[in-house]
């Protein structure tokens, strides 16, 4: 136990003192309180005193009291306690420190000299560029393989590399680790040729073996395997040259080739002992290598042999500041900030900002493969027709913009027409039969997922159904065991830079909140669908046929959407480079920075 925690057991047992007060005490007390020794008492009183915590005088002879002067309050304590953790980059115990207070004050000004840790820094005479921003959480699972939410795939993307690459401007596929890539005329057998001289963070260089073990590995829990289950065999031919073998035609192969899944991983995860920790502090090629990741804190640092080019900023800091989404405007001051994503943006500020609709929406879904209530059509009717999305959207706010009718944007604004009508609703429930049985709606813990799932629980207050929100983790939810519990899931989904691709992934994965509460009869037409895109060459077919999924499922009312969601980003003034990805994040490789007299 260290002097601060000494002297905060003292201070709180003897609160009501005023500080610079003496007070009169026995050593007999010291001891109970420090619970140790009278020798040890004394040895923390003059560390104390040593440290301008107190001043203490010991009673001279029998009966007379000692005398004590506590220097400090508890909440400058606390505070200096809390920035110490910080600058020894122990965020998370700092955060624990403060909310174990129980000030509003100390929260709020210990929230105010954090932010003025985060921004731009220079280092080193002005030459080490260095980013840090706030994230409401760690992202701890950066395994490539297992990712399952858009953060976390973005950050993927800063340290890992593909074959190849999607260029979302031009629509196309470009080389990557690959080079150059061939096929056979029924698409069943694919060669790519690998760069010579590209190197992993740990300094091996990637050859064919390593694509061999990255891909050979994925039988596990992913939510790809249903691509990879496809490949019959992979066979490499010396250092750089690699074959995927097809038992059918497989056109859609190198647009997959592009997606984090398929991040190329070093053999061995790097090392013997590297597979253990392998997902919190990954090894890949990409533009960033990862020197720290935990709880508090997340670290890059620019590879300064990356095949494309060194990054322009040395460095990027994510500090974990748990509700910093959840708290705007109640401690930004008026400086410039660095980078805020989504809820803590401001949307009246003078800062640069970026902002788009976000393909995708908010969904959910009912449990077709579990008895209840849910499989009659005029229920889920009900719920259709009883949920008014603008209400929800205008009572909600935040980042919920449109009511959405499907997945894929298409002036979505001007798409929707409203469905809302309570009194319908209730006539369709008492017709369904409903008897007030007990429904229970899974979603994932997230704050705004919980905003939405409690409006929806009272909404369906309103219509006379009873409904329960059962809150897990993503990880968790994605079990096929527990999605089976769920009466209704809320969840919702990213379409990435290729829409297509997302749902394939979607419709196809076992892992699929949407898949796995489909009927039976609406797999099988799923099914046929995927196995025609699954041969089709065409990005534009296979989005067509997928829009036929997504249309069948609506007019059968086993899936219903709610809105679509805006992404957005507040970023300092010296910074260039700023784009938003389709998951509303930054690629950093592609930020520099301005020198102060040029803003």
């Amino acid at each position: 136990m260290d002097a601060e925690e000494h002297y905060l057991i003292l201070r709180t047992h003897f609160e009501a003192v005023p500080v610079q007060e003496m007070i009169e005490v026995t050593m007999d007390q010291i001891t109970q309180l420090l619970d140790c020794s009278r020798r040890n008492a004394q040895l923390v009183l003059n560390k104390l005193m040593e440290s301008g915590y107190l001043t203490w005088t010991p009673g001279r002879g029998r009966g007379n009291l000692s005398r004590i002067t506590f220097l400090a309050s508890v909440s400058d304590l606390l505070a200096a306690k809390a920035k110490q953790l910080v600058e020894n980059e122990q965020l998370n115990e700092a955060w624990r420190l403060i909310e174990s207070s129980g000030t509003q004050r100390l929260k709020d000004d210990f929230a105010d000299w954090l932010e003025r840790q985060l921004g731009i820094l220079r280092t080193e005479g002005g030459e080490r560029e260095v980013l840090r921003f706030p994230f409401y959480r760690p992202v701890l699972h950066l395994d490539p393989a297992w990712v399952q939410r858009r953060t976390e795939s973005h950050w993927v993307r800063q340290i890992f590399d593909t074959l190849l690459i999607f260029d979302p401007e031009e629509k196309r596929i470009l080389p990557g680790l690959a080079h150059h890539w061939e096929w056979d005329e029924s698409s069943s057998r694919w060669r790519f040729y690998l760069r010579k001289g590209v190197r992993f963070h740990h300094g091996q260089e990637m050859t064919a073996q390593d694509v061999r073990f990255t891909f050979t590995r994925m039988s596990g829990r992913t939510s790809s395997e249903w691509m990879f289950s496809l490949i019959t065999d992979i066979q490499t031919h010396g250092r750089y040259c690699i074959d995927f073998y097809f038992a059918q035609p497989n056109a859609v192969f190198p647009a997959f080739l592009c997606t984090d899944r398929c991040s190329i991983v070093p053999e061995h995860w790097g090392g013997p002992d590297k597979k253990a920790c392998f997902s919190a502090l990954p090894i890949g090629t990409g533009p960033f290598r990862m020197i720290k990741n935990n709880e508090s804190l997340l670290v890059l640092e620019a590879n300064d042999h990356y095949f494309e080019g060194r990054p322009h900023l040395d460095r990027i800091e994510m500090w974990v500041w748990p509700d910093y989404e959840g708290q705007p405007g109640s401690h930004w001051t008026g400086r410039d900030m660095q980078l805020l994503y989504s809820g803590a943006s401001r949307e009246a500020t003078s800062e640069p900002s970026l902002s788009q609709l976000e393909n995708g929406s908010t969904y959910m879904t009912f449990n077709l493969n579990k008895a209840g209530i849910q499989h009659n059509i005029l229920f889920r009717q009900a719920l259709d027709l009883g949920l008014d999305r603008e209400r929800m959207i205008k009572e909600l706010g935040g980042l919920r913009q449109y009511a959405s009718k499907g997945f894929v944007l298409s002036g979505a604004e001007q798409d929707y027409t409203p469905s809302f009508d309570l009194d319908e609703a209730k006539r369709r429930i008492q017709a369904s039969g409903y008897e007030g049985q007990s429904l229970n709606l899974y979603t994932y813990e997230w704050l705004e997922n919980e905003k939405t799932a409690a409006w929806i629980s009272r909404q369906c207050t309103e219509m006379g159904i009873r409904l329960n929100v059962v809150k897990l983790t993503i990880e968790h939810l994605a079990d096929p065991k527990v999605l089976a519990q769920a009466d209704l899931v809320l969840a919702g989904e990213v379409l990435g830079e290729q829409p297509d691709l997302t749902l394939l992934e979607l419709y196809q994965s076992r892992f699929s909140f949407l898949r796995n509460h489909l009927s039976p009869e609406l797999t099988a037409y799923v099914d046929e669908k995927l196995t025609q895109c699954m041969g089709e060459p065409s990005s534009d077919e296979r989005m067509r046929q997928l829009l036929d999924i997504q249309e069948k499922i609506k007019s059968s009312s086993n899936v219903i959407f709610l809105y679509h969601s805006l992404q957005r980003a507040q970023h300092h003034p010296m910074l260039e480079g700023i784009a938003l990805n389709a998951w509303g994040k930054i690629d950093y490789k592609h930020i520099w920075m301005k020198h102060v007299e040029e803003v």
